[in-house]
């Protein structure tokens, strides 16, 4: 019997994923989404439409009964990860095997960026920037005014968050007017009013903004130690670098030896003069996981479902210097 593959509510880009799992193999992908017009639709065998929910409890029973119902026998969650994680037992005692981390207090952990740091500043790994978190508008007036400089800007984030969703960088000088593009931008004034407007506020973290390059490395730990680390150097094009410079693979190499994850990871770093920052960890595959998959000679998804059916696949990184592009692809929706 064909081993039926469960995706829930993913990025657009879990269509590369899909096209990725498939390469061999002969799943059966089933996909779903709150959106019937989600991308990835195309390219599953099956296809279902999400419905809402108020808690991730009540997600979680709909996870369980979708997977006995459509008799999955690998589920692939990005939606509510951290309740999946939580609620592995339950997963277990139907049959179905799950790609995300058992180690739920692990996982509780790296989806805070606060603990995240915390971890990487008690283990000794890597370089951490200066941050402070706060809960007041007090508390950001004051750890503003300690880390703005006349050469730096300062940025803010929500310890729990993704998709830098909450990001803003503290920017006085953005000019308003249709020729600009100020993205991610806000002005100190209108963020201290932002701030106000929010009774009580979960752990925002306030840092300086690195200006420098931005590195994405797709990893996944071997039983071997070779571990597969991947890491793309974004640029402002569409094209991105894959390069292995030692400090950030090493960094990275000693995160998986000390914290050795059993499936995909994404580890975010930036760089700001010469030096490379951990920004974040994601404990899932990133979006742009196709680009590392495609440079590197290796097929990181295809890896992972294996090894939760019990089948360890040997793989070596092609660790050659490589630029990677896109191109918009036009899809036809059959609906």
């Amino acid at each position: 019997m064909k081993t039926r593959v469960w995706l829930n509510h993913w990025f657009s880009t879990a269509y590369y994923i899909i096209e990725l799992l498939k390469e061999g193999e002969d799943f059966v992908i089933v996909g779903s989404n709150t959106d019937d017009n989600c991308v990835y639709r195309t390219v599953c065998d099956e296809w279902f439409t999400e419905p809402s929910f108020e808690s991730s409890d009540e997600y979680i029973q709909f996870c369980l009964g979708f997977c006995k119902k459509q008799k999955i026998g690998v589920f692939i969650p990005r939606r509510n990860m951290l309740a999946v994680s939580k609620r592995i037992a339950d997963f277990d005692a139907i049959g179905v095997r799950v790609l995300v981390e058992r180690d739920y207090p692990l996982m509780s952990e790296l989806s805070d960026k606060v603990k995240t740091y915390q971890m990487f500043e008690k283990a000794q790994i890597g370089k951490i920037p200066p941050y402070f978190v706060v809960n007041s508008v007090a508390e950001y007036e004051n750890a503003y005014a300690n880390l703005k400089t006349p050469e730096n800007r300062v940025c803010i984030k929500f310890a729990v968050d993704e998709g830098a969703v909450s990001f803003r960088v503290i920017d006085d000088q953005m000019e308003f007017n249709l020729k600009t593009n100020v993205g991610a931008k806000i002005s100190y004034e209108n963020s201290i009013n932002a701030l106000r407007k929010l009774e009580n506020f979960p752990d925002l973290l306030v840092l300086p903004y690195l200006s420098d390059t931005e590195v994405s490395v797709d990893c996944l730990s071997m039983p071997s130690g070779n571990h597969i680390i991947i890491p793309r150097y974004k640029s402002w094009t569409r094209s991105e670098t894959i390069k292995y410079e030692d400090e950030i693979v090493n960094t990275c190499k000693l995160f998986l030896d000390k914290f050795p994850l059993s499936f995909p990871c994404n580890l975010q770093f930036k760089y700001e003069n010469d030096t490379p920052f951990l920004l974040e960890i994601n404990a899932r595959m990133s979006g742009g996981i196709q680009f590392s998959c495609m440079a590197g000679g290796v097929n990181i998804p295809n890896i992972a479902v294996n090894r939760l059916l019990g089948i360890e696949k040997n793989a070596v990184v092609n660790q050659v210097e490589r630029i990677v592009t896109y191109i918009e692809k036009p899809l036809l929706l059959q609906i």
